[in-house]
Parts: C-alpha cells; sequence; structure tokens
C-alpha cells in the first residue's frame, strides 16, 4: 500500500474564549507551590532558586533585598568615598555610611561573596550588620573594625571560607577563636587573636570538624611552650601541606619564642604541614 496515496486527515482544536482574568503561567510548578516557596524559603535556598531559575530574581530582591558580590565599607587610602564597580561580572560597592543611608527601610542587601570592614568604629559596624543578608557570603574581613562579640556571632554564616579579623572580640567569656571554628564547618582559613585567659590548644583540638584548615595565623600569641598540644593542633585541624603562623605579642620573652622557633625547624623538617613563625 502506496502511504502517499493515503488520505490526511486534519484535527484543529477548538475555539475556546480565554478570560480577561487569564494571568500567564511563568513557572513549571503551580502558582500554590511557587506562592509557598516565596513566603517561607530560607535565604540559602532563594539563592539556590536564583541560580536555577532568573525569573524569581524580582520576587527574590523583594523580599531579601538587591544582590552583590562585594561590600568594601570603610577608611580606603585615609578617605571614605562610595562607588559602584562591576567588572568581570563582579559587581562591588565601596562606601562609608552614605550606602547604609540610602538602603530602604525594611531591606537588607544581600552579600554573596566578600564582606570588607575597614577603620569603622563600632556603632557603624553594628548598624551594618543588622541590615546585611549574609547567608551565602565566602569571605569576611574586618581591618581594625570595632565588633561586639553578639555582633560578631551573627556574620558567622556557614558558607563562610576565609575570616580575617585584627580585632579582639574575646570578651566577656567569649573565646573568638573556638568559638568560629565551632561555627563554620566550610572554614578553610583565619586570622584571629589569641586570648590568655580562655583560648588554648587542648580545647581547640577537642573540636570537631569534617574539614581541615589550609591556613591559619594566630596574632597576640603568647602560649606558654607546650609541644605535643601543639602537635596534637596541628595534626588534628590542619590539613596536609597547609601552614599555621604563630605572631607573638611584643612582651613575649624571647626565651619562650626560641623555644617555639627550634621545635618548628624540627617540626618542620618531617610534617607536610609547616608552622611559621613570625
Amino acid at each position: 500500500m502506496d502511504s502517499s496515496n493515503s488520505p490526511i486527515l486534519e484535527i484543529l482544536p477548538k475555539e475556546s474564549p480565554i478570560p480577561t482574568t487569564f494571568l500567564k503561567q511563568y513557572y513549571s510548578l503551580p502558582s500554590p507551590i511557587i506562592k509557598y516557596i516565596l513566603e517561607n524559603a530560607s535565604a540559602i535556598n532563594y539563592f539556590k532558586l536564583f541560580q536555577t531559575c532568573k525569573i524569581l530574581q524580582n520576587f527574590i530582591q523583594e523580599k531579601y533585598g538587591p544582590q552583590i558580590d562585594v561590600l568594601e565599607v570603610g577608611n580606603f587610602n585615609n578617605s571614605y568615598f562610595f562607588t559602584i564597580h562591576a567588572r568581570n561580572k563582579e559587581i562591588k560597592i565601596r562606601g562609608s555610611e552614605k550606602i547604609y543611608n540610602e538602603f530602604p527601610k525594611n531591606q537588607k542587601l544581600w552579600i554573596r561573596k566578600r564582606l570588607m570592614f575597614h577603620c569603622l568604629p563600632g556603632y557603624v559596624s553594628k548598624r551594618y550588620i543588622r541590615r546585611l543578608n549574609l547567608s551565602t557570603v565566602k569571605e569576611i574581613y574586618l581591618f581594625d573594625t570595632a565588633v561586639k562579640f553578639d555582633d560578631y556571632k551573627k556574620l558567622l554564616v556557614p558558607s563562610i571560607e576565609i575570616l580575617y579579623a585584627t580585632v579582639c572580640c574575646a570578651t566577656n567569656g567569649f573565646d573568638i577563636i573556638f568559638h568560629t571554628l565551632k561555627s563554620l564547618p566550610n572554614l578553610k582559613i583565619f586570622r584571629l587573636p589569641w586570648h590568655r585567659n580562655l583560648t588554648n590548644f587542648v580545647e581547640l583540638t577537642s573540636i570537631k570538624r569534617d574539614k581541615k584548615l589550609e591556613k591559619a595565623e594566630i596574632y597576640e600569641f603568647i602560649e606558654e611552650f607546650n609541644e605535643n598540644n601543639l602537635r596534637r593542633f596541628v595534626a588534628e585541624q590542619m590539613a596536609p601541606k597547609a601552614t599555621l603562623y604563630l605572631s607573638f605579642r611584643e612582651d613575649v620573652p624571647h626565651t619562650v619564642k626560641d623555644k617555639y622557633q627550634n621545635f618548628v625547624d624540627e617540626f618542620n623538617m618531617f610534617s607536610s604541614s609547616k608552622i611559621m613563625i613570625r
């Protein structure tokens, strides 16, 4: 049978009037599910949705504020200024209190990659922390910035991989190194101060973390020489080929520094992880 001579049957759909209240459906999921997600999802879930479904961008920004990659706030080159940079698809905002004052009320600024505070007084850093969404931030730098320990706790979101702080938040019984290591499961690099009355390597070694540190620096270090505790900390908290830097206070006796230096020289000969004295 020759199919080319077969009759062709054409079926046309019936026409149906479209009501004036018709709303175009942009989502593959039913509208009630989308509405539930928009009202109840956490910020980290919003970020994942944003990466896979750009149609939700406007809804996300309405609830969690505009998204930028980098926020740098403070005194740069001895002057305060406010500029916006967009290079290599990275959005960066630099400035001082002006950027805070321009925020709409009841809206937060979503920092996705890096937050830097430089030479900020405590009342300014506190205001910023209250107005920022840091649920997906990867890096935080606090340079010569006053941050109270309650506000510091708010900065410790699980996504952080790098944390530098040249301020001492170890007040009122708050051990900044212990709390940071315990709170940040993805932390790879840190620079934090030692606290003579709180921190010790025995306590730090007791913290159980799935990921080990690639680099760490402890400054204002004054610990009395204890070879076993230091060896154990490096073995359990530092990754292979990682480096631990110890920066001593000026009032630490040279005899203590010499003991550490002699130990470090021997330790580095046989270990893939290294210890450096600064």
